[in-house]
């Protein structure tokens, strides 16, 4: 059965996305517009700068990025997990906003695992030791990230067609 979007995909049940658009935060976060616009662009820069963070630690695992003084190599990798963070926090309180609008998008879920797998392989770089398996790691990596942009660009501009569809099919134009 195709969802609003005119895809078979997998989404969030409809009963608990229609449960936490009638809960109480969500109505708060909604009337707040102004909120939302300052929410939307901290995502925004939380993922550009984590996203920018990862592609520097992935080009220094290629090897094709200048190597940094051992002091500050850390810094990178802050920026990275202050970003994610941002990212993730951010994230919720956009999704709180609009459960059913956010949680029924195609690529919701698919983008959800991708944050899960990414995370989980950015967290076991710093156990991988061999430079070949670090290289296969980090272009995993780069994959993931850049994937999981793709998800959320896909739900940002995603429309639904079926409702379209249904009006069409309702509307009579007299003639």
């Amino acid at each position: 059965m195709s969802d609003i979007y005119g895809t078979d995909s997998l989404f969030l049940p409809l009963p608990w996305l229609t449960w936490l658009a009638n809960n109480e935060v969500r109505l708060m976060l909604y009337s707040w517009r102004e909120l939302y616009g300052v929410i939307r662009a901290l995502h925004l820069l939380g993922l550009g700068g984590f996203y920018g963070a990862s592609v520097l630690l992935a080009l220094r695992a290629f090897g094709w990025a200048p190597s940094i003084p051992r002091g500050d190599t850390c810094v990178p990798r802050r920026i990275m997990y202050l970003s994610f963070a941002l990212t993730v926090l951010t994230g919720i309180l956009l999704f709180l906003r609009d459960p059913i609008g956010v949680g029924l998008h195609s690529m919701f879920l698919p983008k959800l695992l991708l944050v899960v797998l990414g995370f989980a392989l950015a967290n076991a770089m710093r156990l991988i030791q061999a430079l070949p398996a670090r290289r296969l790691n980090a272009a995993a990596l780069l994959v993931i990230w850049t994937a999981t942009v793709a998800c959320s660009t896909w739900n940002h501009v995603e429309r639904p067609v079926a409702i379209g569809a249904m009006l069409r099919a309702t509307t009579s134009v007299p003639r």
